[in-house]
């Protein structure tokens, strides 16, 4: 039986590969001059790239309903991934059509801007890559002391100008405007574009919940606690992470995704535990408490999980290092649920909340096993509750690496793929 969030997620990769652009190939088959036919083949290609230019400008505006659908990690996986065929039709259609004037020269700037766009995303913006990647993962650790968060989200919205550049390219072509049907799909797509962007824009700039920061505080080394008190309450659920950032704090004001501590059914507050890895998150510690936040969520598909999965009567939880956090979350709004708890990390002193987890073993149905120190396979195969294969879920927390190996052990040991589910902050 198909899982629904598998389903979700091939249904998504369908409408968006072959219901998007399906409307732009059939009013072009139908009009298209017979005069250009040996072009038809390089005029779809570009149609297509332009289609799926439109799906990843939308995409970026991080849909909530979509998010609790597939997740923001695959959503943005579809993102990169889409971007990268839609610059290979694009090279496609440059190489097989001929044209000139501003058609040719609007296209040809369209085309090397997305290149050099392509470049820098594979390094900066595509850390479901850079993760699988080394080399890669080392360029970026070696540049990233010169593009900073917030100069990278800037160079990356470069991609709303190329997609500007394809839209008069298009509009130049008068046998292509002469086809009215696909001039209303062209305009309608386009509009829907600007529209959604533009809306997104204004809701993070204007429509973002206020919030203040309440406590800032060091609660291990390199990691900070932070207290933020929403103006007005947030729809969250168990294990989800917002974006936040603080509107007069200077490299600090594009939004940053944290995961939350707290359980939000049970407080106001919002609590996040934050490891200084990157320039946004090391600057932190100079932000003081009182400062003005804008906080957006939440996002995330931990809870959704259960909520799917009413049928599973125990929960497995495996979390590494700082990647603990969301779980703890989750841990900490199923009081009766039964659990059981892996947890491991490099050092003792990066083992989180040591005292919230000791009060935790009180409860009957939860069990812990904490390390220093990765566990082998055997030892949390030989600990998995009775019937774990037909019984039990599992949701994984932690480094990239960490979660695939932990599903494919799962796997290899009779899990099914709908049994397990993590959320790898690889962007």
């Amino acid at each position: 039986m198909l899982k629904h969030h598998n389903y979700a997620l091939g249904l998504t990769w369908a409408i968006i590969l072959f219901v998007v652009p399906l409307p732009f190939i059939q009013t072009l088959s139908v009009g298209l001059p017979a005069d250009y036919s040996d072009e038809f083949q390089a005029i779809y290609f570009g149609a297509i790239a332009y289609a799926w230019m439109l799906v990843a400008i939308y995409l970026s505006t991080r849909p909530k309903w979509l998010d609790r659908l597939i997740g923001l990690p695959d959503m943005y996986v579809i993102h990169g991934i889409i971007s990268i065929a839609a610059i290979y039709l694009i090279y496609l259609h440059q190489s097989e059509t001929e044209s000139m004037g501003w058609i040719k020269t609007t296209g040809n700037w369209a085309y090397w801007l997305l290149l050099g766009l392509l470049g820098y995303s594979l390094i900066f913006m595509a850390g479901w890559l850079t993760s699988r990647l080394t080399f890669l993962n080392t360029i970026k650790t070696w540049l990233e002391p010169l593009f900073k968060h917030e100069v990278s989200i800037w160079i990356h919205r470069l991609n709303l100008v190329a997609t500007v550049l394809v839209f008069i390219h298009v509009i130049l072509i008068n046998y292509v405007t002469a086809i009215k049907p696909f001039m209303f799909w062209f305009y309608l797509y386009s509009a829907f574009a600007l529209i959604t962007y533009g809306w997104s824009t204004y809701q993070n700039w204007v429509g973002t919940t206020r919030a203040s920061l309440t406590t800032n505080t060091e609660i291990a080394d390199n990691v900070r606690e932070l207290d933020i008190q929403p103006n007005t309450k947030l729809n969250l659920l168990p294990g989800d992470y917002v974006f936040i950032s603080f509107p007069t704090m200077k490299g600090l004001k594009e939004g940053h995704p944290f995961s939350i501590v707290n359980s939000p059914t049970n407080s106001d507050t919002i609590k996040l535990a934050i490891r200084g890895d990157g320039d946004f998150t090391r600057s932190l510690a100079q932000v003081p408490t009182g400062s003005q936040v804008r906080i957006t969520g939440g996002y995330g598909r931990y809870q959704q999980f259960l909520n799917e999965r009413p049928e599973f009567s125990s929960l497995v939880i495996i979390a590494g290092g700082i990647g603990v956090v969301p779980l703890l979350s989750i841990i900490s709004s199923h009081p009766d649920d039964r659990i059981h708890f892996f947890y491991t990390a490099h050092r003792k002193a990066d083992l989180l909340y040591s005292e919230q987890l000791r009060q935790w073993q009180k409860r009957p149905n939860f069990k812990m096993s904490q390390q220093v120190g990765r566990f082998t396979d055997s030892e949390i195969i030989r600990q998995l509750p009775e019937n774990w294969q037909t019984e039990s879920l599992f949701l994984i927390g932690g480094p990239g690496k960490m979660m695939r190996h932990w599903k494919r052990v799962l796997y290899r040991h009779g899990a099914s793929s709908g049994q397990m589910y993590s959320e790898e902050f690889n962007w």
